[in-house]
């Protein structure tokens, strides 16, 4: 019986030490698991793809140039996954609703528009349309370089536009002899954004009421559009109640002198200067009419 006794201490000892073993392997084993994931991790086993980032600001309502662009390898997971572009052919010449800062990756969810070529957002970044917001649109405007500060201007930059149009005087008022058929200008629609460009064709943003008159004047073909770039910050109002322009006019102002027939006529006479009380003067300056208001 004691032999016996001892036989089973001895089994169960040794049952133990494999136990603690068998323990420590599966212990080691699991470290080396976690150390191995913790290692690829930290090594940076995340895919990366060749995308598409600016390559420096790109401000919104601008046509992507090359030179906005470039490929770079980004780490890519599902948290800047959506909506990447791997070619960037595919975003030259178009435009996007949002600025995209230097190095930021250019997705698809910052375009203005779903299709290539000529894109444009009618309400500016961020702009949402409530029950009280103005009824914008775009409309075009032809508006030769001489008459668009030399066909510099941009798109993103605002202006104000002049309208000259024809007037025509009823015979029986001509007859009076006071007034005449002729041109006026005046500063009609102020602090104008332009949305796009193409050669003289500008796009622009107005109000609903602006768009029917433009399309009007535009179809009377009696009317011309002349723009006049606006500092980027000033966006005051001018009072243009006291504004606007005819040949006779500015005659009368500056003093311009009238041309008279030489030799004389047979009315004969002196020939005399048309507005005796007017003084030409070395540098133009406004007359309190033209004063801008403060």
């Amino acid at each position: 019986m004691e032999l016996e006794y001892k036989d089973n201490g001895r089994r169960g000892k040794f049952i133990i030490v494999l136990g603690v073993i068998l323990a420590l392997a599966a212990g080691g084993a699991a470290f080396y698991v976690i150390n191995q994931a913790q290692q690829q991790a930290g090594t940076g086993n995340t895919p990366k793809l060749n995308l598409v980032v600016a390559a420096r600001t790109i401000p919104a309502r601008k046509p992507i140039e090359d030179g906005d662009l470039l490929v770079r390898e980004v780490p890519i997971d599902p948290s800047n996954a959506q909506g990447v572009v791997t070619d960037k052919t595919k975003l030259i010449g178009r435009i996007l609703a949002i600025s995209a800062l230097e190095g930021q990756l250019v997705t698809t969810n910052m375009l203005a528009s779903s299709t290539s070529g000529g894109q444009f957002s009618v309400l500016a970044p961020g702009e949402v349309v409530t029950a009280d917001s103005p009824y914008w649109r775009a409309v075009s405007l032809n508006v030769p370089d001489d008459r668009a500060v030399g066909g510099l201007l941009e798109p993103n930059e605002t202006v104000d536009i002049f309208v000259t149009a024809t007037v025509n005087v009823p015979q029986d008022l001509l007859d009076q002899g006071k007034f005449y058929t002729d041109k006026s200008t005046k500063i009609t629609y102020q602090n104008i954004p332009i949305l796009a460009k193409s050669g003289a064709m500008y796009i622009i943003r107005v109000s609903l009421p602006v768009a029917e008159e433009i399309a009007h004047l535009q179809a009377s073909g009696t009317a011309q559009f002349s723009m006049a770039l606006r500092p980027d910050e000033d966006s005051r109002a001018v009072d243009a109640a006291k504004l606007g322009e005819t040949t006779n006019v500015i005659i009368q102002r500056y003093g311009l002198p009238v041309p008279l027939t030489y030799p004389p006529g047979k009315g004969g006479g002196p020939i005399a200067t048309p507005f005796p009380s007017a003084k030409p003067q070395a540098s133009a300056s406004p007359s309190a009419s033209e004063a801008p208001v403060p």
